[in-house]
This record gives C-alpha cells, sequence and structure tokens, in this order.
C-alpha cells in the first residue's frame, strides 16, 4: 500500500506509541539486553500492538485540524474528552485518566484541569501540528495546546519543539542534524531553562544519560518530563539520518517513558522515510479495532485534502 506523509505520520506515531508501550518505564541497561524488534510483546505486560493516550491525544489534534472548528482550547479540550469517551485507552496517568472519566465536555474538562505540569503530555501529542505551512501558525497552535494542561513555561516549550521539529522535516526545511538549531530559534523566549539545555545538546557528539535524563534518572531514562523528552526527540532526530528502524530502537534503548519517545520520533522520521525499514508486523499486528490502524490511514487522508 502506498501511504502519503500524513498517513506515514500517523501511522508512525502509533507504531511508535505502541512498540514503545511494551517496554515503558524500565531502566535502559535492563533493556539493552532485552530489547527485540520481534513481535510487539516487550517488558510489560500489554495487549501486544495496542496503542496508548501519546497517538490517541494525537488523533484528537489531527481531527480538529481537519474540521471547520477553530483551533481554540474550548475546541481542543472538547476534542480530548471526545476521542477518550469513544475509545477509553490504557496508557493515560491514573489521575489523568479518572479526570476525563468524571469531566461529560471540554467546558468541564477547562473548568476542573490543573494545568502546572511541566511533564511531556502536550509534547506528546504535538507531531500533527507539523503539517501547518506556517510557522507562527504552528507556534500558536502549540502554545494552544500545551496551555490546556501544560500552561508552564517548560511545558510550552516542549509543545513548540515537538511541533516544530515535526514541521521542519515535514516540509524538508533542512537536514536532520542541523534540527537543533532550527527548533532552538523557534523557541526563543519561551524558557531560559529550556534553550540552555537544548544547546547544551547540541554541542555533545554522542549520548550522556546524565545530562539527557537528568542526575535522578542518568541510570533510569528519559522522564515524563517535557523539556527532557523534548531534547531527547531532537538529540534522536539529529543523529537519524532517516533510518526509522534505528530509530525506534534508538527511542526505545534510551528507557523510561519509551512509548512517548518513539512515537514522537518515529512519527516525525516516517514523515519522509515511510514505514517499509520496519518489520512487517509492527503494521500487520498494529491493532485495527474501529479507531485503529484503518482509522489512522483514513484520517491521514483526510488532513492531506485538507
Amino acid at each position: 500500500m502506498k501511504l502519503n506523509k500524513y498517513q506515514n505520520m500517523l501511522l508512525g506515531i502509533a507504531i511508535g506509541d505502541a512498540f514503545g508501550a511494551s517496554y515503558e518505564m524500565q531502566p535502559w541497561p535492563k533493556i539493552s539486553k532485552q530489547l527485540h524488534l520481534s513481535s510487539y510483546h516487550g517488558l510489560n505486560n500489554r495487549k501486544q500492538g495496542t496503542y496508548t493516550d501519546d497517538t490517541q491525544m494525537s488523533i484528537a489534534v489531527a481531527e480538529l485540524l481537519i474540521s471547520d472548528k477553530e483551533f481554540t482550547k474550548e475546541n481542543l479540550a472538547e476534542k480530548f474528552v471526545e476521542c477518550y469517551k469513544r475509545d477509553p485507552h490504557q496508557g493515560y496517568a491514573k489521575g489523568f485518566q479518572n479526570f476525563l472519566e468524571s469531566v461529560s465536555s471540554g467546558e468541564e474538562f477547562l473548568e476542573k484541569i490543573n494545568s502546572n505540569s511541566i511533564r511531556n503530555g502536550a509534547a506528546m501529542r504535538s507531531v500533527p501540528l507539523g503539517v501547518l505551512s506556517n510557522l507562527e501558525d504552528i507556534i500558536k497552535y502549540a502554545k494552544i495546546n500545551a496551555s490546556i494542561t501544560h500552561n508552564t513555561p517548560k511545558g510550552i516549550t516542549s509543545s513548540v519543539c515537538v511541533a516544530t521539529v515535526s514541521h521542519y522535516v515535514f516540509h524538508k526545511l533542512g537536514e536532520y542534524k542541523d534540527i537543533f538549531d532550527f527548533c532552538i530559534d523557534s523557541c526563543q523566549g519561551l524558557d531560559n531553562e529550556s534553550i540552555s539545555f537544548f544547546e547544551r545538546l547540541k554541542n555533545r557528539g554522542c549520548l550522556e544519560p546524565l545530562l539527557l535524563f537528568g542526575e535522578n534518572h542518568a541510570d533510569f531514562g528519559v522522564p515524563c518530563d517535557g523539556m527532557r523528552t523534548a531534547g531527547a526527540v531532537l538529540y534522536l532526530v539529529s543523529k537519524s539520518k532517516g533510518n526509522l528502524e534505528k530509530s525506534l530502537t534508538k527511542s526505545i534503548l534510551l528507557g523510561g517513558d519509551t512509548d512517548s519517545t518513539a512515537s514522537i520520533v518515529c512519527g516525525i522520521i516516517a514523515i519522509n522515510e515511510g514505514l517499509n525499514s520496519l518489520p512487517s508486523f509492527l503494521f500487520d499486528k498494529l491493532e485495527n479495532d474501529k479507531y485503529g490502524r484503518d482509522y489512522l490511514i483514513s484520517l491521514g487522508q483526510q488532513l492531506s485534502a485538507k
């Protein structure tokens, strides 16, 4: 099947998410000894091939983009509630899943949500924003996306970072190795600590766990932290050379929040590289219920037409 860039992106998000979830929250030294690209079964007892909140919330963002509705906090919150209620999925943080169970509309969502998080929930759903052609719109929408649940300088910066990396790749604005400069320029004025972190990563020729993961997570992996997840994405995309299978493997080998890291990175790399370098089971065994693989292909076609 020949897929377009939009379909590749959405399927890359879901495949990275579903495969990464099998190794989620495991320390990288343990993963390095047990990772294998032969099935969705990893180190967690998950139903094979099922995606998590990373994909479901990315679907919500994509659906709002193809709708005739304005990209506002109210409309996006409504989409988050709608997508969860119609197809409840595992993978959400327990507290947030309970919150989604308790609300019935986007308006109620915004009234009750605590939006002061610096975690990576805004970053994990920002990849679809990269399809937009205007960088100012992307930054605006990425800020809106973060402000709903992660209305902090780090949360907003992580959302803008991922969206602009996706935009850079989608519109072929340069080589993968130069992604740091584009992202840092796009994020200026948002959060000085995040910019400084990205600058330090840019100047490293090899992986330094203490720098990338932070002192408290150096022996574990990528924490559920917006700034560090965005940094891991920048590092992996800049080193990828466009090889999706290697990018997926390296995302998992970082450990920690593997589903978010792999979902973002694979969604971005798949845009132009497609899925052909991946083992076929990752496509064939990806969940395919009402909002599964075939729906993502259809949604990607709608994004292309829009």
